[in-house]
């Protein structure tokens, strides 16, 4: 059975609480802050990886003849790849072999997916659309019993904290550093955010 998004984000999410657990450890004390952080990251990991697997399993599908989602089509692909496909097509019609497009499609389109990034509000809607998931907040949403406003107006801080984490090293910023200062961290709120995502992401699964 092939590999899924949802198994990606709870590979993800399992991880993140890992880390939080191990962090609770004595002899962990003097990492204790930053494995804290790395649940953090890692639970908004859960998230990218899941839209991404998401993505590339509806480019899978529209290759075995599934309608192809207008947000999908509109996925940039090096004109470079396109020819080399070309080239591979007659190359392959003249020696009388029988030539794979989709799969070099395949390949050509998760490395462009590579470059994105789906994690803030956003940027998941966009995922949701390229993954032919109509109207794809309001329906969570309405799982999670909560208006759409309520998951971006805590989605989106989340996003937030974890680049101050994993771009600046959690150090605070300030016009006049005089010594080395990080940003709040409160760990049983970050279990709760983890806790959180979690069930957003599940709230996805569930109107796919």
């Amino acid at each position: 059975m092939a590999f899924t998004a949802i198994e990606a984000a709870n590979s993800c999410i399992t991880r993140s609480r890992n880390l939080l657990l191990a962090s609770k450890k004595s002899e962990n004390i003097d990492v204790r802050d930053d494995l804290v952080r790395s649940a953090l990251v890692m639970a908004i990991g859960a998230m990218d990886s899941y839209m991404h697997w998401m993505v590339f399993q509806e480019i899978t599908a529209v290759s075995k003849n599934a309608k192809l989602p207008k947000a999908l089509a509109k996925l940039d692909i090096p004109f470079s790849d396109v020819a080399a496909l070309a080239d591979a097509m007659i190359e392959g019609r003249r020696a009388g072999k029988e030539t794979r497009p989709w799969n070099a499609l395949k390949n050509t389109a998760q490395k462009q997916l590579l470059y994105k990034t789906f994690q803030s509000f956003d940027q998941v809607q966009m995922a949701m659309s390229m993954a032919g998931v109509v109207d794809g907040w309001a329906k969570a949403a309405k799982v999670l019993n909560v208006g759409v406003a309520d998951i971006k107006e805590r989605l989106n801080p989340l996003v937030h904290r974890r680049n101050q984490i994993a771009h600046e090293g959690d150090i605070l910023r300030s016009s006049r550093p005089r010594q080395l200062k990080f940003n709040d961290l409160n760990p049983d709120q970050v279990s709760l955010d983890v806790d959180w995502i979690a069930s957003v992401i599940a709230a996805i699964e569930s109107i796919r």
